[in-house]
């Protein structure tokens, strides 16, 4: 970040020690566990300078390490781990490790370690999964029941992974589920103005007290404030919008510029011997359409990749006065040519489709964005002092409903209205988008402890009223419900 000339012999000194000291004091507990979190230096170095013995670092590291590319490929932890909880359970571990198999195969040439980051993906979603493409883990995995917790930790060290694996291999894939973690789960968990965050947030989150609940972590894991139960989260949890705004933007091997994660931003490089600006200005995620503004202080010439998300049908996309072309979902387009001031505009159609979740439940997704019901909440301030408070959270309208809509074309019955985009955007009042959506209150369905019964089996019976419920972005929604029954009255 400084630039700092001694920062490169200071690494390359430190991993000469490290490659001399493990044979005798081989790494143990969590640097076991976490020994690729070493890999993303080695290669930074290895790209500076060449020395054999980095290399032979990498494969003493992978040979002491965790063999989490086993871990992925054969283990499988299909429910909440409540007996042996230990590091190879160990949600941030998780977290950190899906990126480990991509890197340690850079330095293996075996494609199964390349592929075994997808499958790591794979599983987690498979056994973990949640509507918003994050896993559970309230300290240790924790199934697909959506009141289960997930820790701010592992948000942001997922996201990293993404980010690491985007930089890596390319595609869209990654950036995708990037897109999702980044744009709901990293605000879900932090008030609008950051000074209070959560230790685990719930999916089907409808009251954060101090409470006991079937976590391995304490009884105000799930309070908002400054530290809650331990302050790991505290000093980690601000890499995440520093980190993705990063990784936004890449370059590409042929000399161009590859537009990652969708999202207001704003690249300066030099390409072609030019100093080229590219600004990027939208609403995205809550609205689909992105004009790009390319800048160059001479006619430079190099390809612009464009992602186009997995779920974008019938996205266009236009250069200058040029006729649309149609983009591909799940695919990077390609604009090139010799640049010197150009707009580029990007139209996606943000149609909402339902995910379905845990006993078949259904949640509503529009573009990146996951909606959730909007429960009218109470903030009772428990300790802390200005303007780091500690709070508990309360219900105070009803949450139990099943939503009455066609999984296969809910926008029959849905009523979408966008805003305009005020900050704080991620918070209850300034939600830029709502959905108006059908419900019956579902009575059956109540609390189990301290937090929301899993959603009933769906298709559920209610003969409740149809009534209007209001959907808000997850991440804008503090107490929410984002996995419900799907009524069939």
């Amino acid at each position: 970040a400084t630039g700092d000339k001694r920062i490169e012999s200071a690494m390359a000194e430190y991993f000469m020690l490290m490659f001399k000291r493990l044979p005798d004091d081989p790494l143990r507990e969590w640097a076991k566990f976490r020994w690729g979190e070493y890999l993303v230096s080695l290669l930074w170095l290895c790209e500076k300078r060449t020395c054999p013995v980095f290399e032979l670092l990498a494969l003493l590291l992978r040979e002491q390490g965790y063999n989490w590319s086993d871990h992925f490929t054969y283990f499988r932890i299909e429910d909440a781990v409540s007996e042996n909880p230990n590091l190879a359970t160990h949600v941030v571990n998780h977290a950190m490790a899906v990126k480990y198999p991509g890197l340690w195969s850079l330095f293996s040439g075996d494609e199964a370690d390349r592929k075994a980051a997808d499958t790591a993906i794979d599983m987690l979603d498979r056994f973990h999964g949640q509507a918003t493409g994050i896993f559970t883990g309230d300290e240790h995995l924790a199934g697909r029941n959506p009141s289960r917790g997930t820790e701010l930790c592992a948000v942001v060290e997922y996201m990293f992974s993404l980010e690491t694996l985007s930089s890596l291999f390319g595609g869209a894939a990654y950036a995708d589920r990037l897109e999702s973690v980044c744009y709901n789960n990293l605000p879900a968990a932090f008030t609008a103005d950051m000074w209070a965050h959560q230790y685990d947030q719930q999916a089907n989150q409808v009251l954060c007290s101090i409470d006991k609940r079937p976590w391995t972590n304490s009884d105000e894991a799930n309070i908002f404030g400054l530290e809650p139960h331990y302050r790991c989260c505290t000093a980690n949890f601000n890499q995440g919008w520093p980190k993705f705004v990063s990784h936004m933007w890449m370059g590409v091997p042929d000399g161009g510029l590859a537009a990652v994660a969708l999202g207001p931003s704003q690249v300066n490089t030099e390409i072609d011997g030019a100093q080229v600006t590219v600004r990027e200005e939208t609403d995205y995620p809550f609205s689909g359409t992105i004009e790009f503004e390319v800048k160059a202080s001479k006619p430079a010439t190099f390809p612009l990749m464009i992602r186009i998300p997995s779920w974008a049908e019938s996205a266009e996309l236009t250069v200058g006065g040029d006729s649309p072309r149609t983009a591909v979902p799940g695919e990077f387009i390609t604009v090139a040519r010799t640049w010197k001031r150009e707009k580029v505009t990007l139209k996606i159609p943000m149609k909402p489709v339902v995910v379905r979740g845990y006993n078949d439940s259904v949640s509503v997704r529009r573009g990146p964005l996951t909606f959730a019901l909007r429960i009218e909440s109470e903030w009772n301030r428990i300790r802390g002092k200005t303007p780091a408070f500690d709070y508990e959270v309360y219900p105070k309208s009803p949450w139990n409903y099943a939503l009455k809509l066609d999984p296969g074309d809910p926008s029959r019955t849905l009523r979408i209205e966008e805003k305009s985009v005020k900050m704080p955007c991620f918070s209850e009042e300034k939600a830029p988008v709502i959905i108006t959506a059908k419900a019956r209150q579902l009575p059956s369905w109540g609390m189990e402890g301290a937090s929301a019964a899993p959603p009933p089996k769906s298709p559920v019976a209610a003969d409740s009223p149809v009534v209007d419920v209001t959907l808000i972005p997850y991440g804008s929604a503090k107490l929410r419900i984002t996995e419900f029954p799907l009524t069939d009255g």
